[in-house]
């Protein structure tokens, strides 16, 4: 199940899960390719705060050995998170060093859901402050438009769409109250999603605005 190096990125997530799902690339090769494209361009764009190389291999080599890993519909797809939904064993920082950065205890039930689908949750992504500004630009660092470095990938899920947009991972988490993904797809040149209220579940506490904020993956 070998393949050349970087084979699969830019494909859809369609296409990727299709792929692991019927063996003819494992999931932990789909991952490590997508990793090796995150270290080679993460450092100009600042999509990520943290990257869990090791702890999505391994969870990849799990998957690897799941029976029903034909049956999955997002079998080894690589996902990113935005830092303000709690991925399990991962802080949760939402752009701010005034949060906690111990390690959250559980999945949000949107993260949950993408790994029983068989989605690896390869690195959280970057996002303002509180998420409440249209650019992503944090105590963590700089999220970048991957097709002008100059100008920004926007907010507030500006390190999903950049993640996206440049090929580190097929297609990435947002959550949206005001445009905080429609902006960001806009700005890279990407769909984004927003589903109706009450769709997926979208609690993030008090930065949900009131039941406003809905999340969802865009490509």
């Amino acid at each position: 199940m070998g393949h050349t190096s970087g084979e699969w990125i830019g494909r859809t997530a369609t296409e990727i899960a299709a792929a692991v799902r019927t063996g003819r690339v494992s999931a932990r090769e789909m991952v490590r390719q997508h990793l090796d494209r995150i270290a080679e361009r993460d450092g100009r764009l600042g999509a990520f705060v943290r990257v869990r190389a090791e702890a999505a291999l391994a969870e990849a080599d799990v998957l690897d050995a799941r029976a029903d890993r034909g049956e999955l519909p997002l079998a080894g797809v690589p996902i990113a998170i935005k830092d303000n939904i709690a991925v399990a064993g991962e802080p949760m920082r939402n752009g701010s060093a005034a949060t906690s950065d111990l390690p959250q205890s559980a999945d949000h039930t949107v993260v949950a859901r993408l790994r029983a689908a068989g989605a690896v949750v390869v690195g959280i992504t970057n996002l303002p402050e509180s998420a409440i500004y249209p650019f992503s630009d944090s105590v963590y660092g700089t999220s970048r438009n991957p097709w002008n470095l100059a100008v920004t990938a926007g907010g507030s899920s500006g390190g999903s769409a950049a993640a996206v947009a440049s090929g580190m991972v097929p297609i990435a988490h947002g959550n949206d109250g005001a445009g905080s993904i429609r902006i960001p797809a806009a700005n890279c040149g990407l769909f984004g999603f927003k589903p109706g209220t009450g769709v997926v579940p979208g609690e993030i506490g008090a930065d949900s605005w009131d039941h406003m904020s809905c999340p969802r993956t865009g490509r």
